[in-house]
Order: structure tokens, then C-alpha cells, then sequence
């Protein structure tokens, strides 16, 4: 699995977001920083700016009704997004997209 994807998904930030980290330098795998097109491992341990990433195996799926006027959007800024209108502790991954009507 890409770096950027392993950071993503075990609830960080989003890959572009991830990918952001990695050029600056801030990710490193196994004490070595890291590359972008890096490849991780099952006991590959990486970090980022010290922190040990958990790795998150646990799966909650939620099925929702969406209410006209919430966007299936990860994007925060946008007003109306799903991650606000859910509001579950974990960072979630919506699945398939539908507009606000």
C-alpha cells in the first residue's frame, strides 16, 4: 500500500493532505524520512513529526438517508458537508456521490 494511502486511511488526513506532509519531510518510515512512492509494509512503522501511527483495522459502517441540502463531501469548508452533518468521532469515508438536491 502507497504511503499516502496507509496515512489516509488510518484516519490522519486525506491522501493529498498526506502527500503534503511526506514532501515536507515530516513522515518517516521506520526512523528513515520518507519518500512519496514509498511502498509500507505489514511492520512497517511510520510516523508522523515523532508520532507512531496506529494502525486502524476496526470498520463502522453507517447507512444514512441524506437530507436535501448536505454535499458527500470530505471537504470541511464546504457548508452543508457530510463529515459535519454525521458528526461521528472517527474520520469517515463516504461512498458514492450525491448532490445537495
Amino acid at each position: 500500500m502507497r504511503l499516502s494511502a496507509y496515512i489516509s486511511q488510518n484516519g490522519i488526513t486525506s491522501r493529498r493532505e498526506a502527500e503534503a506532509l511526506i514532501k515536507q519531510g515530516l513522515v518517516t518510515v521506520n526512523g528513515m524520512v520518507a519518500k512519496s512512492a514509498i511502498t509500507i509494509h505489514e511492520n512497517d512503522k511510520v510516523s508522523i513529526k515523532g508520532k507512531t501511527i496506529k494502525k486502524n483495522n476496526k470498520k463502522v459502517y453507517i447507512a444514512l438517508n441524506k437530507p436535501v441540502g448536505i454535499t458527500c463531501t470530505t471537504e470541511r469548508q464546504i457548508e452543508g458537508n457530510i463529515v459535519d452533518f454525521v458528526h461521528h468521532k472517527e474520520r469517515i469515508f463516504p461512498i458514492g456521490r450525491l448532490d445537495k438536491d
